[in-house]
């Protein structure tokens, strides 16, 4: 969003970008910039290394993983490798889903999530699955906040089992959430015809490095890694994510607590100047503004502040999606919305 509006990241506090604003560790940037020694060198093709770290954190097999550029990349190579007959997803929701269904000329199909809760109409899952299909879910769900419960993941995965439909489960901000939300992987293994992806990214402030994991059986493993190119990562990225994974406490745990409490600062902030924040389980908050959207934008971005509008989800003009930054960056924004608030009466 930043390049498009013409700005650069230091002009900005950026709201709109929902990573882990605590990193990225430095003990990963150094591992990191000691790769860029080996720059001159072609990446491990079998992500040897990583896979095994990787798989340690999870507690799965090496064979059950491998990696992408970034997320978005797994999403479209999950989908080249079991070529659905439909993509169904619960709507709104991450727009990526979408987005790579219609590049591959999948039929997409949204099931919608009323407003004010966005409760996602389980029950409408039997009927509406076939054979082949592509459940998408996010967990939790962005733009929304909310996760899914382990009810209602068992739920989800009995009714793909039931219809012989695949399920893709989207954690890529599950180790953001506090409370923590359940994931769908357990006990070292998933349900049948299940992936999970989660993200480095979101987790550990690494969105330029480009790195999101899948977690599958083996099988489906190897029918997503050749739909990749030979080498999905950089040794940079590599390197990064290595050390990520050999070392994720206390980093992530620290992050979880300080964003839960800066989550409900900045809640009731909102909350008590006008706005309609949803009950968010992760670090952003999709709300009710008082004015719409684009215009609350273009009242902060003069003073370098950026929030994410709502429409590209499908939601109406007045819906923002602002994150949970740290302490400084979060009164910072309540205070610009106070001052706006008193000179534009909204």
């Amino acid at each position: 969003m930043i390049y498009r509006l013409g700005v650069q990241p230091s002009e900005v506090l950026d709201f709109s970008s929902n990573v882990n604003p605590y990193g990225p560790p430095e003990g990963a940037l150094s591992a990191a910039h000691a790769a860029l020694q080996r720059t001159n060198l072609y990446p491990d093709q079998d992500q040897t290394a990583l896979r095994e770290a990787f798989a340690k954190w999870l507690g799965v097999e090496p064979g059950m993983t491998c990696f992408g550029n970034g997320a978005s990349d797994l999403i479209g190579a999950v989908m080249m490798a079991l070529q659905p007959q439909r993509v169904i997803t619960f709507s709104p929701t991450f727009g990526e889903y979408q987005a790579w269904a219609t590049r591959l000329r999948i039929p997409f199909i949204q099931i919608p999530m009323a407003a004010p809760s966005f409760e996602p109409p389980l029950e409408e899952l039997p009927q509406l699955l076939n054979s082949g299909d592509l459940l998408i879910i996010c967990q939790p769900n962005n733009p929304t906040g909310r996760a899914y419960s382990d009810g209602e993941l068992k739920e989800i995965t009995a009714a793909c089992q039931d219809a012989g439909a695949y399920l893709l489960a989207d954690e890529c901000f599950i180790n953001l959430t506090w409370p923590p939300a359940c994931s769908i992987v357990a006990d070292g293994s998933l349900p049948p015809n299940t992936i999970a992806l989660r993200a480095f990214t979101k987790d550990f402030s690494a969105p330029g490095l480009r790195v999101g994991a899948a977690v599958a059986e083996p099988e489906t493993i190897s029918l997503i890694r050749k739909a990749l190119q030979p080498w999905p990562l950089n040794c940079a990225g590599e390197a990064f994510a290595i050390w990520c994974s050999l070392n994720p406490e206390p980093f992530l745990q620290n992050s979880r607590e300080k964003l839960a409490a800066e989550r409900e600062y900045l809640s009731s902030s909102l909350h008590s100047l006008g706005f309609e924040p949803l009950k968010s389980q992760v670090n952003f908050i999709l709300s009710k503004s008082p004015c719409e959207g684009e215009v609350l934008l273009g009242l902060l971005r003069p003073r370098g502040i950026l929030i994410r509008t709502c429409e590209s989800f499908g939601l109406n003009r007045r819906y923002v999606r602002i994150a949970v930054k740290n302490d400084e960056a979060n009164r910072t924004i309540i205070d610009a919305i106070k001052d706006l608030r008193d000179h534009f009466n909204f």
